[in-house]
């Protein structure tokens, strides 16, 4: 799981204690699954891996479902308002 050292660009950043504890023991999970030593820093390498895939899957996914929205045009909207406000079209 560990990387080279000097493999990426240091990167300083205060964190709440209770989160450090929770990366100490996502470290101590990864330690007892992996057999490997497991830093806090390889921990939240890995961490913002998964949370930047996710994010980035999310993203995609959005944009896909909103390609295949039916479009309408303001003048459809105007006319017939009622599904998107609740009010009735004049």
């Amino acid at each position: 799981m560990a990387t080279a050292r000097g493999a990426g660009t240091p990167q300083a950043v205060r964190l709440p204690q209770d989160l450090l504890e929770r990366i100490d023991r996502y470290a101590s999970r990864l330690e007892a699954e992996l057999h490997l030593s497991v830093s806090r820093s390889d921990a939240l390498r890995r961490l913002l891996s998964l949370a930047l895939e996710d994010a980035e899957d999310t993203a995609e996914a959005e944009a896909i479902l909103r390609a295949n929205e039916p479009r309408l045009s303001w003048e459809e909207l105007k006319a017939n308002p009622a599904p998107w406000t609740g009010a009735q079209g004049s």
